[in-house]
This record gives structure tokens, sequence and C-alpha cells, in this order.
């Protein structure tokens, strides 16, 4: 029985890497070639001479390649050799993650070009993958940068930000990272996701409120002022009137005790003269 062995580096790969296999026979005969052939799940693919040893090659792998490998191999007299042992690949095929955000407290707009999240509140980007293997771990890229990694729990991870600031800005990823027997697969990045931060009108409103209230309180003093002239005004016109009224009425007593001498002087004078008549 020949053996089968693999002369690549892992029997665990990623699409686009290359895997090898050598086909030995245990007892090759000289100066005859014998035929080599590999099979895929059990189905002949390819078919080499060599004298002892064959090597099949296998460039740039995709999904397909996931099977069983074995080997086999004959003389001129066709009489095939038993299968070789059993070889297993397996292709680590992960997929684009996805991301998307939210917002808890519905502080944010959607802008042309994605979110826009108002400064000071908080909002969550979260990246999500297809159920292709279990646990795993997220990384949150902001251009090329990882910013943050989260472990995946139902093949997602979310990253809370509780204070929207201008320095969060920026277009954010994602990369989905997994072990698979001891080999260590990130996938792809995400679509690109465009996070903007605009100015919280709560100052603006605040201001505006507390020029409102000054205004107001401004003119209450000036009405106040004006109403307190206004009745010192009438206070004043009443005193002046009041005095007026005094000098006119001591002036005309004062006549009419003149006008009352002047009849008692002349009723004497009267009287005098009847007397010495």
């Amino acid at each position: 029985m020949p053996t089968l062995s693999l002369t690549s580096t892992h029997a665990v790969v990623s699409r686009g890497e290359n895997i090898q296999f050598r086909c030995t026979t245990p007892k090759p005969r000289c100066n005859a070639n014998a035929e080599f052939q590999l099979f895929i799940n059990g189905s002949s693919v390819s078919s080499q001479k060599h004298v002892s040893s064959m090597t099949f090659n296998f460039v740039n792998v995709d999904v397909l390649y996931q099977c069983n490998y074995s080997c086999c191999y004959s003389y001129q007299n066709n009489i095939k050799s038993p299968l070789s042992n059993i070889v297993i690949i397996t292709v680590v095929n992960l997929q684009q993650p996805n991301i998307s955000h939210s917002a808890p407290d519905g502080r944010f707009d959607e802008g042309p070009q994605g979110p826009v999240i108002t400064r000071g509140h908080s909002f969550t980007i979260i990246c999500s993958t297809e159920s292709q293997y279990f646990g795993g771990n997220f990384h949150l890229l902001r251009g090329s940068n990882i910013t943050r990694s989260e472990s995946a729990v139902n093949h997602s991870a979310s990253f809370s930000f509780p204070e929207a600031d201008y320095s969060h800005e920026g277009n954010y990823s994602c990369i989905y990272e997994v072990s698979v027997s001891s080999r260590s697969f990130r996938s792809s990045a995400s679509e690109l996701l465009l996070i903007t931060i605009t100015a919280s009108m709560r100052p603006v409103i605040g201001a505006a409120v507390s020029a409102v209230l000054l205004l107001l309180s401004v003119l209450i003093i000036i009405l106040l002022l004006k109403r307190r002239q206004k009745q010192r005004n009438k206070e004043t016109h009443s005193k002046c009137f009041f005095t007026k009224g005094q000098t006119a009425s001591h002036s005309s007593k004062n006549e009419d005790d003149d006008e009352a001498d002047y009849e008692k002087v002349e009723h004497g004078e009267n009287m005098n003269h009847n007397d010495s008549e």
C-alpha cells in the first residue's frame, strides 16, 4: 500500500493558498516506472509516472479542494495497489462581514454618505458574519488601523461609543478572525461605514433661552421704571394742584374779610352821621 503525505505546511488552508502531496510506493521496481494516481473523495483526478514516488501540486485552491485525498500505483500489468492512507484538506473561506450602526437614544440622522451622530450622544457599531465557525473575534478598523477588538457572541460583536465626539468621525470597517486547527484566519474587510459627528443644539438652545430671559428681564425693569416715574409725576402734579387750591382759597378769604371790614366801617360812618342830625 502506498503512502500519501502532505508536503505543504498545513492541512488547513485559506482560499488562494497552494497544497502539495507526495505518493510513495513501498517497494519500487528497478528500471520500471509506476503509474501513480491521486484520488479526491474516491475519484481519480490525476495520473503520472515515476519510479518510486510522485508529487501532486494544486495552486490557488478554493473551497472545492476541501476533500479527502488518497493515492495508488500500478505497473504495466495494470494491477493496482490498494488505496493509500487518507489526507483531509480543509479550506477556510471566511465571508465578508457585515457592518451596521445603532443609536440607543435615537439621536442621529441618515446622511447621503452614512449616519450623522449628534455630539454628546451614544452610538454603537455592530459587526456580524454568517455562522461558519464558533467563536472568533471581530476587529474594528478606522481607516486602515485596528482601533478595538471584541469577542464574537452569536457571530456578532458590538462596539459602543457612550459619548460621541469629533474624534470618532471617520470610515469604519470590520474584520472577522477565527482560529482553525491552531491557524489564525482573517476575512476580508467589510464595506465602509462613514460616521459623521455634528454639533449638539443644546448649547445653542440654552443660549437662546438665556438671551430671551435676559431681554424679558430688561423689558420688565424698563416697564417698572416707567410706571414708577409716571406715578411720581402724578403725585407731584397732585401736590401742585393742592397747593394752588389752598393759595386761591386763602386769597378769597382775605378779600371777603376786607370787604366785611369795609362794610362795617361804612355802616359806622352812617350811624354817626344820623346821630349828628
